[in-house]
């Protein structure tokens, strides 16, 4: 699970910014992260880390590889108010070293969905449970407030209970199960479980949990 992060106040965020900064809190010391829109030149890294899940198994129901060019045209599908973001850790000397990435995507393409997104994230193993799963989905969801969405949805194997956990400490609620719906690499068939998170009351719980408003 991830550690439970600092909750002082931080510097707002704004939607047209390329670069976010926050400072969270982890096992007693203050690791900086930060985040960023994608463009292709993160091709290779956003790839590199999906596949990584992808072969480890239990999160992804890709059971193969992806290419690089599968997850090109995945980013440039993201049109504005969708997005993928790339997650990075800023080292002492201040280099930066990218950690994750995540996505609000589309939900279901017909109009009368518009407003409703589905969120996902991914953290090379290195750095799991280290504090970029809870500073990811904060992320996300500061996003989709300035994106005017009105409800986030995420989709979870069952028995990934590090994540579930996660967003239903954000507020979200379960909406569904689907009984053995997906297989992963590793031939193991899941359990899939539907959360939602309703962002129009303004103190929805978790929406912007830590992140200043303007």
């Amino acid at each position: 699970m991830p550690m439970r992060e600092g909750r002082g106040p931080v510097a707002p965020l704004t939607h047209g910014q390329d670069v976010r900064g926050l400072l969270c809190r982890y096992a007693g010391t203050m690791q900086q992260f930060r985040y960023r829109l994608a463009t292709v030149d993160d091709v290779a890294v956003i790839t590199d880390i999906y596949n990584e899940a992808v072969m480890a198994g239990g999160s992804t129901a890709d059971t193969v590889p992806v290419t690089y060019e599968a997850r090109r045209r995945w980013i440039e599908s993201h049109v504005d108010p969708y997005a993928v973001f790339v997650f990075e850790t800023i080292a002492g000397d201040g280099e930066a070293e990218e950690v994750g990435f995540g996505a609000i995507s589309v939900f279901y393409d017909r109009p009368g969905y518009d407003g409703v997104c589905d969120l996902a994230y991914y953290v090379t193993a290195r750095w799991q449970r280290r504090g970029v799963g809870r500073f990811a989905l904060r992320t996300l969801l500061n996003e989709c407030r300035a994106r005017a969405m009105r409800k986030a949805c995420a989709i979870i194997f069952s028995d990934n209970t590090a994540s579930n956990a996660l967003v239903e400490s954000f507020g979200f609620e379960p909406f569904g199960e689907m009984p053995e719906a997906a297989y992963d690499s590793r031939g193991v068939l899941h359990d899939m479980s539907y959360w939602c998170l309703d962002l129009t009351p303004l103190d929805a719980k978790g929406a912007v949990e830590g992140i200043a408003r303007r």
